[in-house]
């Protein structure tokens, strides 16, 4: 559980740590990594067990799972409105294009300064800009696939999310584990208790402490 559940007070994520660990009170708690990094004020929320961590992944998901089509509608509208890909892989293919087209320029450029003599200052400033414009649309595309990535790479969860919420059927009474991992984004425990679930895809659920 460590990492999924963030502070609301400071911001840290919450570690395991072991009470009592040389007698039989011993047991795992789940605190704020931060809790005493400000010397006087100790970060003021609740630590929790694993079971209580449980429960409440469950409580989040069952109220999940009674809106359930809603939540799928939603899910589906967001991979329509930010999952698309196609303008991206258009520009894509025009800069691969461009870069083509420098890269024939440069090497045109290059073999006639090799055979005809030319006024080197002229020529330098041509092969310069040549070259300043494939680096720059060069990094371009670099960005192009980061966010073509980026995108498809959030439609696989949102459309997996889907998946695994269309497989789930009345209400859940015991702690899945592949439920956790499937559709948990992470958890906020805030300064007064209350917890709320963040499910991937950006959908908060909260629950009572």
């Amino acid at each position: 559980f460590a990492n999924k559940i963030k502070c609301g007070c400071c911001g840290g994520w919450y570690g395991a740590k072991v009470w009592h660990s040389t007698d039989k009170y011993r047991r795992v708690i789940y605190r704020c990594n931060k809790k005493y990094s400000q010397k006087g004020k100790p970060c003021s929320t609740r630590h929790l067990t694993e079971e209580e961590i449980k429960q409440i992944f469950v409580k989040a998901l069952n109220s999940l799972v009674e809106v359930k089509e809603n939540v799928i509608a939603e899910l589906r509208s967001l991979i329509d409105s930010v999952c698309q890909t196609g303008a991206l892989m258009e520009e894509h293919d025009n800069v691969e294009q461009e870069l083509g087209v420098l890269a024939e320029r440069l090497e045109t450029l290059i073999r006639q300064n090799a055979r005809v003599a030319q006024d080197q200052t002229a020529y330098l400033k041509q092969e310069n800009e040549i070259r300043a414009r494939y680096l720059e649309q060069q990094g371009y595309l670099e960005t192009l696939n980061r966010q073509i990535a980026a995108r498809e790479g959030k439609r696989n969860t949102l459309e997996g999310m889907i998946h695994v919420i269309c497989g789930i059927n009345g209400e859940q009474t015991a702690f899945d584990e592949e439920l956790w991992g499937g559709l948990l984004d992470y958890i906020v425990v805030k300064e007064d208790g209350q917890v709320v679930v963040v499910f991937k895809g950006g959908i908060e659920i909260g629950v009572d402490g």
